[in-house]
């Protein structure tokens, strides 16, 4: 019976992961059709090449004002359907109408070339800002609804969602849709727009039916100060805890060496054919376009290697808020399985490290396969290196939000009086409001249990909304330091050897900035070693 009832409990917390991360696949393959398939449609639309990267500023812009701007806001919902779902559905309705306007905007504009033009501008704009508002929204409410024990496990499927819509969305690029599903639309981008609006509109429904929220209740003498809160965003800093302080730190130095990966990774990849087959006969742009569907593939092979990570690794690891399992000696079993099973778990406890040992590593294989592309030359190569990249990419989706949501969990589920009288001691502590509460007392209080949390006063609880508002304001920055890092690169090398080179030395010139960029990982992955004491 006490078997059957723990069968039970883990079957009904796995419909609760997948229901409530599901939505992230879908938001993913969203993403996905725009960042893949966005820059050669705006191409073909007619936008010159050199104005396609002010569109794809869309992406920083968005995320330095939607995401702080929506944890603030939905901190403070008062909503009766809950303070993320109002967000997730309307953030869900716009970014469905700007897919649809970008896979038909000739046709709503009657073939007008500028008038086509600026309306896919528009959309891509407006779909950027859309989908920042459901990321946070959806990054936010796993927070709120998992206790802090089960945070690490919610944001691994999270990762493994990420690792779904990646892999999906890679794929229809080698699809034929037209061919297959003619009746979705008469082009590849009407094809794919429809997909995406479907997926994300179903997945987001089995979200928000299957999830439910506690509306935030304010208590009367609270009024609802929103310019309050705003000058809170920039106070909050200085009160966040040590912890999610460190790891905003690493994120700084992280994604200053994800970003000219996921910028120049595919064409990297692509000047590498390029340069290997320029003397084979055929025309450049046919070189050029195979070159294309080569990177492609790397970064397909790339999305399975993160997608088997993130299925793998939290497997391997524990939490602060769990601690390290323990095996328990049991009396040996006549079955082989049983047997078998018994050994491999022994094995997996000696092989279990922590969330930012985890980081660690994964920083460092990331580094090194940085500092490799400088020593590379063929396209086989090139694209081991970005598959072994894949498990980095799965840690970083993972780890950092396991991390943060912990932290925001332990403290909320504290008693309200705790966190109001919690003396401070010696050692690490978490700070909230200025209030010094140390890591001691929540691992008294039973961090993480299942149990649903007492409300918390909104003026002192931890606000999962804003925290990682700021959060992603950490992962934005370096997108502006790499894009005028490496056009400065870029630039210098066109004054000093011109910009008609082969595709050989322009894989150089971008092994130059990826290498780059692993320097600034392995100075992440520094500090991500030294997180392993306040975790």
């Amino acid at each position: 019976m006490r078997g059957d009832a723990t069968q039970s409990t883990r079957a009904a917390e796995l419909a609760q992961y997948v229901s409530l991360t599901i939505a992230i696949a879908g938001l993913q393959f969203g993403w996905s059709v725009e960042t893949g398939f966005g820059t050669p449609y705006l191409l073909s639309l007619g936008l010159r090449k050199s104005l396609v990267s002010l569109v794809w500023l869309a992406g920083p812009l968005s995320g330095l004002i939607m995401q702080p701007l929506v944890g603030i806001l939905s901190d403070k919902s008062t909503s009766r359907f809950g303070r993320r779902r109002p967000f997730i559905v309307g953030s869900t309705v716009c970014t469905v109408l700007c897919l649809c306007v970008i896979g038909w905007t000739r046709q709503i504009t009657g073939g007008h070339e500028t008038l086509t033009i600026w309306l896919a501008v528009v959309a891509f704009y407006f779909m950027d800002f859309a989908i920042n508002c459901l990321q946070a929204s959806l990054r936010a409410i796993i927070v709120d609804v998992l206790p802090a024990s089960r945070q690490d496990a919610g944001t691994a499927w999270a990762s493994r969602m990420i690792g779904v819509g990646n892999v999906t969305g890679y794929l229809m690029g080698f699809l034929d849709l037209v061919h297959l599903l003619p009746f979705l639309g008469s082009t590849h981008m009407q094809v794919l727009t429809t997909i995406a609006s479907t997926v994300l509109g179903v997945t987001v429904a089995i979200t928000c039916y299957f999830t439910s929220e506690k509306p935030l209740v304010r208590p009367p003498t609270e009024a609802n100060d929103s310019l309050e809160a705003f000058r809170a965003l920039f106070t909050s800093l200085r009160s966040l805890p040590l912890v999610i302080k460190r790891t905003f730190r690493i994120q700084l130095f992280a994604w200053i060496g994800w970003f000219p990966f996921l910028f120049y990774g595919t064409t990297y990849v692509a000047d590498l054919y390029v340069a290997a087959h320029s003397t084979d006969g055929g025309s450049e742009a046919e070189t050029m376009e195979r070159g294309t569907r080569a990177g492609s593939l790397a970064m397909f092979v790339h999305a399975l290697a993160s997608l088997a990570s993130s299925l793998i690794l939290p497997m391997f690891t524990y939490s602060a808020a769990v601690g390290l399992p323990q095996q328990q000696p049991g009396p040996r079993s006549s079955s082989v399985l049983s047997n078998i099973k018994r050994v491999l778990d022994g094995i997996r406890a000696r092989l279990m490290v922590s969330l930012p040992t985890m980081w660690a590593m994964s920083l460092v294989i990331f580094s090194l396969a940085m500092l490799l592309t400088l020593v590379t030359s063929t396209v086989f190569v090139a694209s081991m290196i970005l598959a072994i990249c894949g498990i980095s990419w799965a840690v970083a989706m993972w780890v950092p939000f396991s991390i943060i949501g912990e932290t925001i969990r332990g403290v909320a589920s504290l008693p309200y009086e705790s966190q109001m009288h919690a003396a401070p001691v010696s050692g690490d502590y978490v700070q909230l409001s200025n209030n010094d509460i140390p890591m001691e007392v929540i691992d008294d209080h039973g961090l993480g249990q299942d149990a649903d949390p007492q409300p918390v006063p909104p003026s002192t609880e931890m606000s999962a909304g804003t925290i990682l508002g700021i959060h992603n304001v950490f992962i934005v920055i370096p997108q502006f330091i790499t894009a005028f890092a490496s056009s400065l690169i870029f630039a210098m090398f066109e004054h000093i050897q011109g910009s008609g080179k082969a595709g050989g030395q322009h894989a150089q010139q971008i092994a130059l900035v990826m290498s780059l960029g692993g320097l600034s990982a392995a100075v992440a992955a520094y500090l991500s070693w030294k997180l392993r004491s306040q975790s």
